[in-house]
C-alpha cells in the first residue's frame, strides 16, 4: 500500500490510480489480512494465527473466494452480494502476491478457487420506472421545499434536487456532477434561439471522469443550472451566452457548499441527503428496488433506450460503452405496454393452434392473422 500510495493522482490517467481506487485496494486488502492472520471483524487480532509470508498457506489461500461469500457472524458478517464483488477484491488480491513475488518475499504466486461472474443484466443497475420517478421527484420536491429547517439544509436540499433532475437529463455521473465548474457550460451555438432555451453543452473534464476520457455532453438542463444560478445569488450578465456568469464566478464549483463556492459540497452531506431521501421514497415507491444517485442516471439512460435514441450516440454522451448499453439497458422492456402486447399475441397463437389441434387440416392464414392484430 506504501507502493501504491506514490502512484495517486487527481484523476485517471495510465500508470496511476486515484484516491478512490486506493481507497478501495486498501479495503481489499482488510479482508485478506482478516482471512489470513485470523482478526475477527470487531478487529480483535488472535497471535496464534499470525503466520509469515514464507509460511503462507497456499491450501488455504485458495480458499478464499469461498470464505468471502459465506456468511459467519465472526469473521464474515456481511459477505458481498455478487460474486462480481468478490471477483473484483481478488484481482486487487492478485496484484498484492504479483508484487510480493517481483520482490522475491514469495516463490510462486497462489491459485484461487474459480467462481463465475452474474452477466451484466444480473448485476445491472436498478432504475425507476415512469410513474416510480415521478413518484420520487413530487415528494423530493416537497422535501427540498421544506420551511422548518436551517438555510444550510435548505441551500443543501434544493441543490440536490436540481442534481437528480439533472443527472436524469444530462446522464452525467453524480461524481461528474460533483466536479463540475461553471466555466465546464456552454451554449449550444448550433442549436436554434428556441432549442437554447433548453438544451446546452457540459465540458467533462477529464480530471472528473471515471474513465479519465474528456467528453462533450448534450444535456437539456438549461433550466436547472439557471435555477442553481439563482440560487447561489450568482447575478445574470444580460445579453450574454448561457450560463449567463460573470468571469469571476466560473471557477467556481456548481454545487458547492453553503457560502462557500470553493469548496465542493462534501461527501457527509450527499450521504446524510440520501438517507433522508431513501427513508422517504423506498417503501412508498421502489419496492424492492436498490437505488442509489447513480440510479438517476440509469433512469435516464433506460429512458433514451425505450425511446429509441441510437445506441452509439447514446454511449457515446453517456460516456459509456455501446456492448454495456446493450447488455443492461433492455430492463424497460420486461415493464412495457409493447412487450405485454407481443406476449398477448404469441399466446392468442398458440391458444388457436392448441384448440385445433385434433383436426388435421387447421387454415393457417386464420391462425397466423392473430399475430397481426
Amino acid at each position: 500500500l506504501e507502493y501504491e500510495s506514490k502512484r495517486i493522482a487527481p484523476y485517471n490517467k495510465p500508470g496511476f490510480i486515484t484516491e478512490d481506487t486506493f481507497r478501495l485496494k486498501n479495503h481489499h486488502l482488510k479482508h485478506l489480512k482478516r482471512f489470513l492472520h485470523g482478526i475477527d471483524c470487531d478487529g480483535n487480532e488472535y497471535p496464534q494465527n499470525n503466520i509469515r509470508l514464507e509460511d503462507l498457506d497456499y491450501v488455504k489461500l485458495k480458499e478464499y473466494p469461498i470464505w468471502r461469500s459465506q456468511v459467519s457472524k465472526k469473521w464474515n458478517p456481511t459477505p458481498p452480494k455478487t460474486n462480481h464483488t468478490i471477483l473484483t477484491e481478488l484481482t486487487t488480491i492478485r496484484a498484492y502476491f504479483e508484487f510480493l513475488l517481483d520482490k522475491g518475499y514469495i516463490p510462486k504466486p497462489p491459485e484461487f478457487r474459480k467462481i463465475h461472474r452474474e452477466s451484466l443484466r444480473v448485476n445491472r443497475r436498478d432504475y425507476l420506472n415512469v410513474r416510480e420517478y415521478t413518484q420520487t421527484l413530487n415528494t423530493l420536491r416537497k422535501w427540498s421545499n421544506a420551511t422548518n429547517i436551517t438555510p444550510t439544509n435548505s441551500f443543501n436540499r434544493k441543490l440536490a434536487y436540481q442534481s437528480i433532475l439533472i443527472m436524469s437529463n444530462s446522464l452525467c455521473r453524480i461524481g461528474e456532477l460533483r466536479g463540475l465548474r461553471w466555466m465546464d457550460l456552454e451554449e449550444n451555438d448550433n442549436l436554434s434561439k428556441e432549442d437554447r432555451k433548453i438544451g446546452h453543452l457540459i465540458r467533462v473534464r477529464k480530471e472528473i471522469t471515471k474513465t479519465g476520457i474528456p467528453r462533450t455532453v448534450q444535456s437539456a438542463t438549461t433550466k436547472r443550472f439557471n435555477t442553481i444560478r439563482e440560487l447561489c445569488g450568482i447575478p445574470k450578465v444580460r445579453g450574454s451566452k448561457f450560463p449567463h456568469i460573470p468571469p469571476e464566478y466560473k471557477q467556481q464549483y456548481i454545487l458547492h457548499t453553503y457560502n462557500h463556492p470553493e469548496k465542493q459540497l462534501g461527501k457527509s452531506n450527499w450521504d446524510r441527503m440520501w438517507k433522508e431521501i431513501r427513508d422517504l421514497c423506498s417503501d412508498r415507491y421502489w419496492n424492492m428496488k436498490n437505488i442509489s444517485w447513480y440510479s438517476f442516471r440509469h433512469t435516464g439512460i433506460s429512458f433514451s433506450v425505450s425511446r429509441g435514441v441510437p445506441l452509439l450516440l447514446l454511449s457515446r454522451n453517456a460516456g459509456t460503452g455501446l456492448k454495456y448499453i446493450q447488455d443492461v439497458y433492455y430492463h424497460h422492456e420486461s415493464e412495457s405496454k409493447a412487450t405485454w402486447e407481443t406476449l398477448q399475441q404469441n399466446r392468442k397463437f398458440y391458444d388457436k393452434v392448441n384448440h385445433h389441434k385434433e383436426d388435421m387440416l387447421i387454415d393457417m392464414e386464420d391462425v397466423v392473422q392473430l399475430v397481426g392484430d
